[in-house]
């Protein structure tokens, strides 16, 4: 399992519904996240460049991206960004593996 942020921008029309019918999607998310075998972590409305986040434990790529696609094509994001993070213990194994390649490795030249 790994751990996916998603950042979703509500769609106009998503946006005039919760305003007529305020309403806390956290179980609909949920149904959608475990629907594609996944634990859902958290969500949350936020402010700036997206109006929704949500964390998810999900089996792989296919399954999260099975999630992203639902919300969209249900309409309900106009726009989304999904990012899969790394438990630090997996990035200090990415650290060890990038130190031990660095020296052989050039940038490119003109």
């Amino acid at each position: 399992m790994s751990i996916y942020m998603y950042q979703g921008t509500y769609s106009r029309e998503a946006i005039n519904a919760l305003v007529q019918n305020p309403q806390n999607r956290t179980a609909a998310v949920q149904s959608v996240v475990e629907a594609n075998g996944g634990t859902l972590i958290g969500c949350w409305m936020a402010f700036g460049e997206y109006d929704i986040v949500v964390i998810a434990d999900m089996p792989d790529d296919e399954s999260m991206a099975g999630v992203a696609l639902a919300v969209t094509c249900a309409g309900t994001a106009s726009s989304g960004k999904t990012t899969k993070l790394l438990t630090m213990d997996q990035a200090v194994t990415a650290m060890k593996s990038a130190q031990s390649v660095v020296n052989s490795y050039s940038a490119p030249s003109s």
